[in-house]
């Protein structure tokens, strides 16, 4: 296959597609999706459906419950490399439309930025693979390698079902890696390559002391359950950010020699956080902000509520208290084992009185930085996007496990959606810039694993 010119060429048929490109994901982002509701799903689905057989792909609606998968391919050939490309079609509820600038499922386009519920998790990146793939058929008739794709309809709801899917499905899914795109660029407005995630235990605690709340006078004599609780959450974890739930650490590795390398080349954003943020980041100089963000887990509390919240002075004394507690684990890491350890420790400390309910268990992944599916990936978002960052581990959850861990397929994603995009929040958006340049990225991602 001639490849001259093809940057040129491909960034010509960009332009002059334009309309076309950003009505499709327009279209896309109109159509509501919402797993945790089932609102739109099945229509969605349909429409992408519809959409990759006009394309000329393989394509199959996949009955997993409770939201079908869809499945893809292009091609057979032992020659040459086969890429699956992941994606999901299913996004957050609007939450609330007083706070939306713009009507959440009307996609509307400001000053060169598109607002919608969807725009960069994950239609913008989805759009853009599928994008890319019709690029080469249009322009090439053929793919410069095998194409599988899987796009999802549950990833917002712990892609429930999937899993058991791959298991069953590994013949079909078999490739020599997964790219997929999902995610923010970092605070310098540079693109990530992540090769792994953090995996994610969500856990509530419920205290109880009493039957039912009372008066405040009551406080000398009866048991509160706020201050219990705040007294739990600091033996949980102590101010100086050590979290003491026996063997949590236990299984955390170290980032290899070349993960340090690399970590200690990205650029300080310290003034960036500041600046976005009004807060200035706090880890330990001797492991950096990179590692300390990226390969050390946390013990968040994500809500806590006990007692009189709403206006007024009331004055009580409470009897449930309520933590909502996310925990992001690190490669290796075993969330059934730490939330046994936990529910364990927390008897230990003669809390008989607390509920320990899990909300999920996502499990950590990571493809090690030595793959020879990096350097094509680098090359292209380099080309691509100019600068960009390695995070051999990313910060946050995403279902790379499903890959990595199922399959047994290394994973490479770019992040290039806006870094202020407002994922899961009001006001969702992705500019039009970064939308045709992910076009750009995923045609010339599978160039450059095509000549590896």
């Amino acid at each position: 296959m001639d490849y001259t010119n093809f940057t040129p060429k491909l960034r010509e048929y960009i332009k002059t597609h334009e309309k076309e490109l950003v009505d499709n994901l327009a279209a896309l982002v109109a159509q509501p999706s919402v797993s945790s509701t089932s609102e739109g799903v099945e229509e969605c689905c349909d429409m992408l459906v519809d959409k990759m057989k006009k394309m000329g792909l393989d394509v199959v609606k996949q009955p997993v419950k409770p939201h079908p998968a869809i499945t893809a391919s292009w091609g057979n050939d032992p020659e040459k490399k086969t890429v699956l490309i992941y994606a999901h079609y299913d996004v957050q509820p609007q939450g609330k439309l007083e706070a939306w600038r713009t009507q959440p499922f009307d996609p509307a386009i400001i000053d060169g930025v598109m607002y919608g519920r969807g725009t960069a998790d994950n239609k913008g990146p989805l759009m853009a693979h599928l994008s890319a793939v019709e690029y080469w058929l249009r322009e090439y008739g053929e793919l410069p390698v095998n194409l599988k794709v899987i796009l999802e309809g549950s990833e917002e709801s712990n892609s429930e079902g999937l899993p058991d899917f791959l298991r069953d499905n590994k013949e079909l899914l078999k490739a020599d890696m997964v790219y997929f795109s999902d995610g923010s660029k970092n605070h310098n407005d540079q693109p990530i390559i992540a090769l792994g995630v953090k995996g994610m235990l969500y856990v509530e605690l419920v205290l109880t002391t009493m039957t039912r709340d009372l008066h405040s006078q009551y406080a000398p004599v009866l048991p509160s359950a706020a201050w219990q609780m705040v007294q739990l959450l600091n033996k949980l974890k102590t101010e100086d950010g050590v979290v003491h739930v026996p063997g949590f650490y236990d299984d955390v590795v170290a980032p290899t020699e070349k993960e340090k390398e690399i970590y200690a080349s990205l650029p300080n954003v310290d003034e960036n956080l500041k600046a976005g943020y009004g807060a200035y980041p706090v880890y330990p100089k001797e492991k950096g902000y990179y590692i300390q963000l990226n390969g050390t887990p946390s013990f968040n509390i994500s809500g806590i509520y006990s007692g009189h919240t709403g206006q007024g002075t009331a004055t009580v004394l409470t009897s449930k208290a309520v933590a909502k507690i996310d925990m992001r684990l690190v490669a290796h890491q075993d969330g059934n084992k730490i939330l046994e350890n936990l529910r364990s420790y927390i008897k230990e400390l003669g809390y008989d009185n607390v509920e320990v309910i899990c909300h999920g268990i996502t499990e950590p992944a990571k493809t090690p930085v030595d793959t020879p599916y990096l350097a094509p990936v680098e090359a292209a978002t380099g080309k691509v996007f100019g600068n960009y960052m390695i995070y051999p581990n990313r910060p946050s959850t995403a279902p790379d496990y499903l890959w990595t861990n199922i399959l047994g397929l290394p994973t490479i994603q770019v992040r290039w959606c806006d870094a202020t995009s407002d994922n899961h929040a009001p006001n969702e958006h992705l500019t039009l810039e970064n939308y045709l340049k992910g076009i750009e990225l995923t045609a010339t991602v599978l160039k450059e694993v095509s000549e590896m």
